[in-house]
């Protein structure tokens, strides 16, 4: 009996076929491959062409063939495969293998208090057009306001400087420029302007013919801007240049107290005697009255000075007490002016002199006359005819003298009166004082002169 062939077929089963008709089958030459698309697998499966079977089939003796078990176990180590179908098969998985795993403690999570939840903060509202309304009106008030007083402040110095009182005060020989600018600063003893009524109430007496110079201060700027203010005292005994006497004869140089300078030649005379005896060249001339100090103090609504004692004067009509206090300008002209009732004499008054433009200069620069257009307008008027300045000299000279003596009030600035070495020397013309000359010398030395 033939032994019987197992193969698979096209459709995956296996087919029973002769052991003969398997040997004829192998020997003949197989079909060209065709290629086959799987339903299950994207890669193209090569299978065997189904072989043709011969026309004749011998036949198998019915008596001894028995068909194979349906679930007979196969030995598939017999069969053939092509090389192609070899190719198609997916390779075995293997298993991961798994060590121990090794043993692991739980750890419980940290507990946490929950944070405070910060309430959403509310948007801005936006402006409403009602707000922006009112913010632009504003600013246009603003706008307006400060161009009212820019314009304002212009038309004030054209008006104010046409209202400067100049006089003279130069002559033609002049000691030549030193370092800095130099302002003589003069307050004569004239009574111009006051009634005989007001010159009964201010105790300023009579005119005495001939105007004398009550006070004499040079005021030098160095190059940083910062005030020097030298007094000169009045009585001071020094050369008088040569000059034209009142008879028509000419004098010559000689020693007589620097306030006969004024009376003798005017200011131009007095610039004249204070550049001989200092060496200073004086770029600035500046007078003012016993009127113009009661007008600028009531200009500026009085001034505010702290006075270390009782004063009781009847010359000068001073009756003041001790003490921090706002002065008028009837008290303040009595302030400057006494000198009887104070023991240091003429030294101690141009110390009160100086106090005095040092609160007026404060006074002048507060808001509330600055910013003030009715205020400043009385101050210009009092101002402009009280003061008596230079031929060259301007508003704005005037301005910066302002700005640089209010250096004062801020603590920067010296101010200091001439070394002297006796205040009560009897000379050819009376009770003098006299300067220490080499301290002085050396003083104006310092200050630019050659």
């Amino acid at each position: 009996m033939d032994s019987t062939v197992y193969r698979r077929g096209p459709d995956g089963k296996h087919i029973g076929i002769p052991e003969a008709l398997a040997r004829e089958q192998n020997s003949q030459t197989p079909p060209a491959p065709r290629e086959v698309e799987l339903p299950q697998q994207s890669v193209p499966v090569i299978i065997a062409a189904e072989p043709e079977l011969p026309n004749e089939v011998p036949v198998t003796d019915q008596s001894t063939y028995q068909p194979p078990l349906a679930y007979a176990p196969v030995d598939e180590s017999h069969f053939e495969y092509g090389d192609e179908l070899e190719a198609t098969r997916e390779p075995a998985v293997s298993e991961p293998v798994f060590s121990q795993s090794r043993a692991t403690t739980y750890t419980p999570e940290r507990s946490r208090e929950p944070r405070p939840v910060r309430p959403p903060r509310e948007p801005k509202a936006p402006k409403t057009k009602k707000q922006r309304n009112i913010f632009m009106r504003i600013f246009r008030a603003l706008r307006w306001v400060v161009a009212a007083y820019i314009i304002f402040y212009i038309a004030f110095a054209f008006w104010a400087s046409s209202l400067l009182q100049k006089v003279p005060a130069t002559t033609s020989h002049q000691v030549p420029p030193t370092a800095g600018q130099n302002w003589l600063m003069v307050g004569s003893d004239s009574r111009t302007g006051l009634t005989r009524h007001e010159r009964a109430i201010l105790h300023t007496g009579k005119s005495l013919g001939s105007n004398r110079t009550d006070t004499i201060m040079i005021v030098h700027f160095d190059g940083s801007g910062a005030p020097t203010i030298v007094a000169l005292p009045r009585d001071s005994y020094v050369n008088i240049p040569k000059h034209k006497a009142s008879d028509g004869s000419i004098s010559t140089m000689k020693h007589n107290k620097i306030n006969a300078a004024y009376a003798i030649g005017g200011a131009p005379f007095l610039v004249k005697t204070v550049e001989l005896n200092t060496g200073l060249h004086i770029d600035h001339y500046m007078e003012v009255g016993f009127a113009g100090i009661v007008d600028i103090t009531d200009a500026v609504g009085g001034i505010h000075v702290c006075i270390p004692k009782n004063y009781d004067d009847k010359n000068s009509g001073l009756h003041v007490k001790k003490g921090c206090q706002s002065l008028d300008g009837k008290t303040a002209l009595a302030y400057v002016r006494m000198r009887y009732a104070d023991p240091t004499g003429d030294i101690g008054r141009i110390g009160r002199q100086q106090q005095f433009i040092a609160a007026v200069l404060h006074k002048s620069v507060t808001p509330g006359v600055l910013l003030n257009p009715l205020a400043m307008v009385h101050l210009a008027k009092a101002g402009t005819s009280a003061l008596t300045v230079g031929e060259s000299d301007s508003l704005v000279d005037i301005a910066h003298l302002g700005k640089a003596m209010r250096a004062l009030t801020q603590g920067k600035g010296k101010v200091m009166t001439v070394p002297v070495s006796d205040t009560n020397a009897t000379t050819a013309a009376g009770s003098s004082v006299l300067w220490n000359k080499a301290k002085a010398h050396k003083l104006f030395q310092q200050l630019g002169a050659k």
